[in-house]
């Protein structure tokens, strides 16, 4: 065997485990840093002085970073390494074409979701925590809807999608996926074959769920502790959801629609519409 195809044989036998070790490693890289660099480990002192967002007003230099860190840490960066390991889009849950979305009584429940986020918002520590600048609510006092739809466009696309792509989509799909391939390598013939794979299938798919689940909760460190207790049943329902529809957007949308009900429902009556 010539050099160059013992290298290629070498690449190939190792590269799943290279492509695991990476995506595991920037994960937690992502996480570390998004938790070091978000209130409330970063105060409104130590955003002032950041590069580009500092000069900002009020507590808009730690509001526009956040929603940067979410989307460089959890959207743009996950997505160059999958696409460096040439990893198709539905293998990650970007997929459109899940049933689900064209079912009425989805789109009743996402709107479900939004009266189960004001409702929420009545907790006395969402209504002091959310939404992430307190000062949006003097804006659409003074101004109007306007600048609380400004912040809910933002919310959605650079926090919620690379949220959902991250945690749902990096980190589930392709270790489901793998994990599939090599239990049917591995499954031998027999009478109980097709038992024995069923259990083992549902024994990795429920480590895999729960260990994403593990960081989106720790994540919420920080956040009010109905929010932190909340967070462990939205990571394994969102885990479920996305593996079963072969999607992650069935879950961002649930997700993003309990947000708009409780930041709307927080704005509105910190700014006395309702």
């Amino acid at each position: 065997m010539r050099h160059n195809d013992r290298v290629s044989a070498i690449v190939a036998e190792y590269k799943p485990l290279l492509k695991g070790a990476s995506y595991l490693a920037l994960a937690s890289f992502s996480c570390l840093l998004y938790s070091a660099f978000t209130p409330p480990l970063l105060t409104n002192e130590k955003a002032a002085r950041l590069p580009f967002v500092g000069g900002l007003s009020g507590d808009l230099p730690g509001y526009w970073t956040r929603f940067a860190l979410s989307f460089l840490l959890m959207g743009l960066a996950p997505a160059l390494l999958a696409l460096a390991f040439r990893e198709k889009p539905a293998d990650l849950g970007v997929n459109f074409r899940t049933p689900i979305l064209r079912k009425a009584r989805y789109w009743a429940l996402v709107l479900l979701c939004v009266f189960v986020g004001a409702f929420g918002a009545t907790d006395s520590g969402l209504g002091s925590f959310y939404p992430y600048s307190r000062d949006l609510i003097g804006r659409v006092s003074e101004q109007g809807l306007g600048p609380f739809f400004d912040h809910y466009a933002a919310y959605f696309f650079l926090y919620y999608v690379p949220w959902e792509f991250f945690f749902r989509g990096f980190l589930l799909f392709p270790f489901l996926i793998a994990a599939e391939k090599a239990l049917d390598a591995g499954r031998k013939p027999g009478p109980d074959s097709g038992k024995d794979a069923k259990k083992a299938r549902g024994m990795v798919f429920a480590a895999i769920v729960f260990f994403q689940t593990i960081p989106s909760t720790m994540i919420h460190f920080g956040h009010p502790l109905s929010e932190l207790v909340s967070a462990v049943a939205a990571g394994l329902i969102f885990g479920v959801l996305a593996w079963k529809t072969r999607s992650i957007l069935p879950g961002l949308f649930l997700h993003a629609a309990m947000g708009l009900g409780t930041d709307l429902f927080i704005v509105c009556k910190g700014a006395g519409y309702i």
